[in-house]
């Protein structure tokens, strides 16, 4: 479910072998804040490709040029060309050598015979930031942002969590302009920033299984004397026929309620003194005396145990979830710098970045690779100059090109370097298909996270919830004058009543019972940890569609490697079409080959109403589906047909999920959202979902976004409500294992300065 202003992320849940959820958590990744890189067509279908830095686009209306600085305009449309020799000065005499008047130059001294305007300062006012925005570790930046923070707190019964934020702070930035004698004009962005962000470093989920049950238990008490027959007696002393075995009442497993212990207190055919004899001959059972214990005194609390009891006929079901954070500081340096001449622009790029985990893995392979990685060079691209006057109208795909390059998502960026190139227009441009396309290629080096997945040992146990007692008993004594008859088996041998002479036995049987409850604890344990990551990746952009590849290596315990390509393409009567592939050498649950697809068509009523039909897919190829040695399908694949209606202040969508149709297939699900804004700085929003099947589900929910400004960075808080289920099945009564809960989240954004878009 997106709510306007954030993204909440659900994380996949995760099922054991009988097919029941064990957990789901809500994480909010990141503010949403999109550069202009691909203005995305709102749609009910979610985003299935493999990173979240991809974006759709669409039939654009003819922009406003926007004006990079005083000397060059920056266009998207052939009707803003402007003639450059009204904003260039006249080409100095070099015989008459001129002192620099301008106050914001570079230099202080006679003007450079190699340049008709020497670097400067331009002023950042002057400057359209969307020339200047790029993402840094998941944040859009530009040359104006000077700070901005956002922070989380969510708030469940059944999930504990630090306060999630994310921060970043301006240290230095500026743009340097120019224009050489060759009309080669340049634009030089620097700047370096530091980033603190919370990040997931472990998470933990402890699910208890609570069964009443009833457990039987057997007390067993006998001995057998009688006249010895035993090498080294006479008949006239009387043996016992039985080992002595008595249980350790101590030595109870407190768990399981079974004897760790049983003491061998005599030996088979051993001698009876007369005292202990007569001991015995007392009423009930006599164990013999302190200085000599015969017979078999065994204790079993729990000889098994059947569902229910008088106090429960139900199951009770917990879940517990903890999420706990660590602190990453990332320091940064970008520089971009753009070259035109009379026909054509390129763009190069370079971030590098160092980051340091408070707690985190691989420390000291991590800062030995950011720290060589911080020799490696700028990218400043090469461009031949002419005799022609620079070309004012650069291609705006060079820069939609730039920030549509594909950047592995949660990672942070160690070292980045791109070239991107485009044909300039020309006034002979007048439809929206003859703008050149524009292409980026990149080699992008960082961290990205890797989870590692475990179960634990769980633990079982029994809990009393009453006191033991007994259900039957039954017991006789006495010799051959009685009615009482013993048979004693021990190792190959037999002794029994009707043959030994003068016997004396007693058997004493009691059946016991006491109410328990079972207990299982099942503990699910993810880590994360960050490992190298070298990906190569570009793309084509054109004013109507977009072509990316990528392809990259993650340097983890066991190394990863993939390779894919996506396509979205727009028309100009209001079709969206898109589909790519991915695939994993190694694949595991977060990293894994897919193959995806959707189609839509918007038809627009009015400038401020239009109807969106759209249909995808998503299908997960090699999804791991085990944890360890234990079977856990987590569902990854998806089809499913939305529409949604956007009218004046009002939207409203529904959206079906098909189950069963693609392998390893969400459940059926019916989705149905609204939201309003009354207000330009106040938005409320719901959902409701009639139909869900799957184990973890929220059928429910609503939002509040509240800006105090209609700016981006004004601050901004927001409020989510979300029922959330985890349905586990059925117990053994048949009642329907269900958690409820009601996840809370507060997010408070606030900035320096306002829109940088």
């Amino acid at each position: 479910m997106n709510f306007p202003g954030i993204i909440l992320n659900f994380a996949p849940s995760i099922s054991t072998t009988y097919n029941r959820t064990i957990s789901l958590s809500l994480t909010v990744l990141s503010i949403v804040c999109t550069a202009p890189i691909l203005a995305q067509t709102k749609s009910n279908l979610p985003n299935n490709t493999p990173d979240q830095n991809s974006s759709e686009i669409r039939v654009p209306d003819p922009p406003e040029a926007p004006s990079l600085s005083e000397t060059i305009n920056w266009s998207h449309s052939a009707t803003d060309l402007q003639p450059l020799s009204e904003n260039l000065s006249p080409e100095p005499n070099p015989k008459e050598p001129k002192l620099n008047k301008n106050p914001k130059s570079l230099t202080n001294t006679y003007l450079d015979p190699n340049y008709i305007i020497p670097p400067r300062i331009a002023p950042k006012e002057k400057i359209n930031p969307g020339t200047t925005t790029l993402p840094l570790n998941d944040i859009p930046i530009s040359h104006l942002t000077e700070w901005q923070l956002s922070a989380l707190q969510a708030f469940a019964e059944t999930t504990n969590s630090d306060i999630f934020f994310n921060g970043t702070l301006k240290i230095q930035s500026r743009v340097i302009e120019s224009l050489t004698r060759n009309n080669i004009y340049t634009v030089d962005q620097k700047g370096s920033y530091f980033q603190l962000r919370t990040i997931p470093l472990e998470r933990t989920i402890t699910t208890t299984t609570i069964e009443p049950q009833t457990m039987n238990g057997l007390e067993m008490q006998m001995s057998l004397t009688g006249a010895c027959i035993f090498a080294g007696t006479n008949s006239n002393q009387q043996c016992t026929y039985m080992p002595g075995l008595v249980t350790d009442r101590n030595s109870i497993d407190p768990k399981f309620f079974v004897p760790t212990r049983v003491l061998q207190t005599s030996q088979l055919g051993e001698v009876v003194k007369p005292e202990t004899l007569a001991f015995m001959q007392l009423p009930s059972f006599q164990g013999g005396t302190q200085s000599q214990e015969i017979g078999v005194d065994l204790y079993f609390p729990n000889t098994g145990a059947f569902p229910g009891n008088s106090q429960s006929q139900e199951t009770d079901f917990q879940r517990k979830e903890e999420i706990n954070y660590t602190l990453a500081g990332t320091f940064s340096r970008v520089r971009q710098v753009i070259k035109a001449n009379d026909t054509e622009a390129v763009l190069g790029r370079t971030i590098r970045g160092f980051t340091i985990f408070v707690d985190g893995k691989n420390p000291w392979l991590n800062t030995a690779i950011q720290a060589g990685a911080q020799l490696l060079p700028d990218v400043i691209p090469d461009l031949e100059g002419s005799v022609n006057p620079a070309n004012p109208n650069i291609n705006r795909n060079l820069f939609l090109a730039a920030n549509n390059t594909r950047l592995p998502s949660s990672s942070f960026t160690i070292y980045s370097a791109g070239l991107g190139r485009a044909e300039s227009l020309t006034p002979n441009i007048t439809s929206l298909n003859q703008i050149p396309r524009a292409n980026y290629h990149s080699l992008w080096f960082g961290l990205s996270p890797v989870i590692e997945r475990n179960f634990e040992d769980s633990e079982t146990f029994y809990q009393p919830t009453g006191p033991q007692f007994s259900l039957a008993n039954a017991g006789a004594e006495g010799g051959e004058n009685s009615n009482v008859q013993l048979i004693s088996a021990v190792n190959q041998d037999t002794y029994s009543t009707a043959n030994i002479q003068n016997f004396y036995t007693q058997v004493y049987l009691n059946f016991l019972q006491q109410e328990v409850n079972f207990v299982r604890e099942n503990i699910y344990r993810e880590k994360m940890r960050y490992y190298p990551h070298l990906s190569f990746t570009g793309d084509w952009t054109g004013s109507q569609y977009l072509l990316r590849y990528y392809g990259g290596i993650i340097a983890s315990e066991e190394v990863k490697l993939y390779l894919g390509t996506d396509y979205t393409r727009n028309t100009v009567n209001g079709w969206i079409f898109r589909g790519g592939v991915i695939g994993y050498i190694n694949p595991d649950r977060d990293y894994y080959s897919q193959v995806w697809g959707n189609v839509g068509k918007i038809i627009r009523f009015s400038k401020n109403a239009n109807l969106t039909l759209s249909s995808g897919f998503n299908y997960a190829i090699d999804r791991d589906t085990k944890i360890g040695d234990i079977v856990s399908i987590s569902p990854a694949s998806e089809v499913a047909i939305a529409t949604r209606l956007n009218w004046g202040i009002v939207s409203i969508s529904l959206t079906n999920y098909f189950g069963g149709i693609l392998p390893n297939s969400y459940d059926n699900r019916l989705l149905a959202e609204f939201s309003i804004s009354p207000i330009k700085t106040l938005t409320l929003s719901g959902y409701i979902a009639p139909i869900d099947e799957t184990s973890s589900r929220s059928l429910y929910g609503a939002g509040i976004i509240w800006q105090l400004k209609n700016q981006y960075n004004s601050p901004t808080l927001s409020f989510n409500w979300q029922n959330q289920q985890y349905d586990y099945g059925n117990d053994i009564f048949g009642n329907k294992l269900l958690v409820n809960d009601n996840i809370f989240t507060v997010l408070f954004r606030v900035g320096h300065p306002g829109n940088p878009f």
